[in-house]
C-alpha cells in the first residue's frame, strides 16, 4: 500500500495552512503544464508531481521552467522542461515532439499560459490585441492540437483550460484578457462535444483575485486587498494551490463522468458581484 504523504503550503500573507494528505492519484500518468514557470501553473504541476505524475513544464522563460522543475526534482518528482512560446505552433509542435519521445505519451493537458494587458480599449493597440489573443487563445488551440495525437493513444484523457471569471464579470481595462478568457471557455465546450468520442474530458477553471505576479498590482496594494478581503465570503485572496487542487480534481479519475463544465474558484466574490 502506498504511503500517505502530507503536504503542507503557507503562504507568507495567507491566514491558513494546507495539511493534505497525497494519495497518488496520479501515478503513472503524464501531463503537460503550459506557463509553469510561476504562479498558477507552477503550482499545478508542482502538485500533480507530487500525486505522481511525470510533468512537462512548459513557458516562454526556460530559466522559470528549470526553476519549477528543480522544485519538483527537490520532492522526488520527475519534471521535463520545455521551453516554448504557446502562441508560436512550429515551436509548440516541436516541444510536443520531444515530449512524445521522452514520455512516451501524455494523459492530462492543462491550457494555463496567459497574459494581461490592462488599458482602456481605446488605447489598446494591434499589438496589445496580437499579443494577448496570441497567447491567451491561439496559445491554448496550438497546445491542444499537438497535444491530441498523443492524448488520443489511450482512454481517459483530461484537457483543463485556465480562463477567468472576468468571462462572467467583467472589469475596466481588462477587455483584451476577457475577451480571450471568454474565448476559451467557449472553445473549452466545443471540445468537450467533439472529443467526447475519444473519452477525453475538456473542462475549465475561473480564478478570482489569486495572489500571482499577474495581479501583483492588485494584491500589493493594501486598500484594494482589504476591499477585495471583505467583499470576498471566504475573507481572502485565493492562493495559486487552490486552483491548482481544483485542475487536480479535474485531472484525476475523480471527474471521469465531468466535462464542458467549468468550475469558479473566487472564494464566493462573484457572487456579490451578481
Amino acid at each position: 500500500m502506498r504511503a500517505l504523504r502530507l503536504s503542507c503550503s503557507v503562504h507568507p500573507h495567507a491566514r491558513y495552512v494546507y495539511n493534505t494528505p497525497l494519495m497518488g492519484r496520479l501515478d503513472g500518468k503524464r501531463a503537460l503544464v503550459t506557463g509553469a514557470g510561476g504562479g498558477i501553473g507552477r503550482s499545478i504541476a508542482a502538485l500533480f508531481a507530487r500525486e505522481g505524475a511525470r510533468v512537462a513544464v512548459l513557458d516562454i522563460n526556460p530559466t522559470t521552467a528549470e526553476e519549477t522543475c528543480r522544485q519538483i526534482d527537490s520532492q522526488s518528482g520527475h519534471a521535463l522542461s520545455l521551453a516554448a512560446d504557446v502562441g508560436n505552433s512550429a515551436q509548440v509542435a516541436e516541444a510536443l515532439t520531444r515530449l512524445g519521445h521522452e514520455f512516451g505519451g501524455l494523459e492530462i493537458l492543462v491550457n494555463n499560459a496567459g497574459i494581461s494587458r490592462r488599458a482602456l480599449f481605446e488605447n489598446l493597440s494591434d499589438r496589445d490585441w496580437d499579443d494577448v489573443i496570441s497567447t491567451n487563445l491561439k496559445g491554448a488551440i496550438h497546445c491542444t492540437r499537438s497535444a491530441l495525437p498523443l492524448l488520443k493513444r489511450q482512454p481517459g484523457g483530461k484537457i483543463i483550460n485556465i480562463a477567468s471569471v472576468t468571462l462572467s464579470h467583467h472589469s475596466r481595462r481588462l477587455s483584451a484578457y476577457s475577451a480571450t478568457k471568454g474565448a476559451l471557455a467557449s472553445l473549452s465546450r466545443s471540445l468537450a462535444l467533439e472529443l467526447g468520442p475519444h473519452s477525453i474530458c475538456v473542462n475549465y477553471i475561473c480564478p478570482g483575485y489569486i495572489r500571482t505576479e499577474m495581479t501583483r498590482p492588485f494584491h500589493s496594494r493594501w486598500l484594494f486587498r482589504k476591499y477585495v478581503e471583505h467583499r470576498t465570503p471566504l475573507g481572502r485572496f485565493g492562493e495559486p494551490e487552490d486552483v491548482a487542487r481544483v485542475a487536480l480534481f479535474l485531472a484525476s479519475p475523480d471527474s471521469d463522468f465531468v466535462t464542458g463544465a467549468g468550475i469558479t474558484v473566487d472564494g464566493g466574490l462573484t457572487l456579490r458581484l451578481s
